[in-house]
């Protein structure tokens, strides 16, 4: 007897390592297809999703376009998520761009989001970006405006108050401070639902903890720079509240240190020691200033245990020192799997590629805890 497949499946574009993918499969959603024009980026989600048909593509181009339309053959997909790139959003890359990023294409690669959403069809959509996302007018139009026309167009519902659009990932049991805009639309036959999904995921944080660094991190293998192998086992302890739920396997990955030349291993001890800045070396060890820590005061940054982290960026592989280990003993800035953890992905989540790869990957993705939050909404409203 014939059987319907009952099987809900998402499409992830621009779709990074899997944040999003990891998240949704926890509410039984199932990554039929996912695209991205990063190659280990598909290589790290095929490693995971093992059934999933992975396209390392350029995503907005015709050819795309038609391998989507002939991947899906009618197949019907519940929900589309995407990690729309965000560089050209961002304040950090508006401030190295000359141009402030008036003119990166990056800025209108929403277009081709929404050109696939109409070959796709799916009941719903999510999308994350920066909060940037929602100010940004590189040609005097403003971007967010043209979002939730394009929305319209295609017969999608979307919330009208941008300020609620707003998630703090710390508030959602991520042990991380990320401030980023969540856009999610239903078809109209779920409009009445549009808002009471965002009243509940608003709701949702009231009941989660808080969870710090020290939580995520200080059961890993102690590691001074230069150590550390791309498998080790974990030797086994009492699991608080968040590790009970990330650390779910005997062994992690990438968690090798970086080297570090002897003047930055000193900075590090010192810095994290005392909890201090930049400038306040000036007094005590001047010999380890070579930025002007009037300019440069961020540049290097202690990760406190005892605070959730600060927000893990893509340019980690090259910026390091903004993620300097807590721990003032082990003289160094964090490995991918710190980074992984403080994102809130599962030890057993393995990053392909080098570490100059795997870190990219750790920063563009979205945390697959607040992934899940948003599945588990979006599953008891829209089916």
């Amino acid at each position: 007897m014939y059987q319907k497949n009952t099987d809900k499946y998402i499409i992830d574009l621009f779709s990074g390592c899997g944040g999003f993918a990891e998240g949704f499969k926890k509410s039984g959603y199932k990554s039929y297809l996912a695209a991205d024009f990063d190659y280990w980026s598909c290589q790290t989600f095929k490693n995971r999703f093992k059934k999933t048909d992975v396209i390392n593509e350029d995503i907005t181009t015709t050819k795309f376009k038609k391998i989507l339309r002939s991947k899906i053959n009618g197949t019907p997909i519940e929900g589309v998520v995407a990690g729309l790139p965000c560089q050209s959003f961002s304040s950090v890359g508006r401030a190295q761009d000359k141009f402030s990023m008036t003119k990166d294409k990056r800025n209108y690669f929403y277009k081709d989001f929404f050109e696939c959403l109409k070959i796709i069809n799916p009941n719903f959509f999510v999308f994350e970006n920066v909060r940037g996302i929602l100010s940004a007018k590189p040609n005097g139009i403003k971007i967010f405006d043209d979002i939730l026309e394009f929305s319209k167009k295609l017969g999608y519902v979307t919330l009208d108050d941008t300020k609620k659009m707003v998630f703090d990932t710390s508030e959602y049991g991520v042990p991380q401070i990320r401030k980023r805009v969540f856009v999610i639309g239903v078809k109209k036959k779920y409009s009445k639902l549009i808002s009471k999904i965002y009243e509940e995921l608003i709701n949702i944080q009231k009941d989660k903890n808080i969870f710090t660094v020290k939580d995520a991190i200080s059961d890993l293998p102690k590691l001074k720079p230069g150590e550390g192998v791309e498998k080790t086992k974990l030797i086994k302890k009492n699991k608080n509240k968040y590790l009970k739920k990330i650390a779910n396997s005997k062994f992690v990955f990438n968690h090798v240190a970086r080297n570090h030349n002897e003047k930055d291993r000193q900075r590090y001890k010192f810095l994290s020691k005392n909890n201090w800045e930049l400038r306040d070396l000036k007094k005590t060890r001047p010999d380890l200033i070579h930025h002007n820590p009037d300019h440069f005061k961020n540049r290097y940054t202690v990760q406190r245990y005892d605070l959730p982290g600060k927000t893990i960026v893509s340019h980690l592989y090259k910026d390091g020192n903004l993620f300097i280990h807590p721990d003032y003993k082990q003289e160094r800035t964090f490995t991918v799997r710190e980074a992984a953890r403080v994102q809130s992905f599962p030890d057993d989540f393995v990053f392909l590629g080098s570490r100059t790869e795997q870190y990219k990957q750790v920063g563009n993705a979205v945390p697959p805890i607040m992934a899940e939050n948003i599945s588990k909404v979006i599953k008891k409203y829209c089916g």
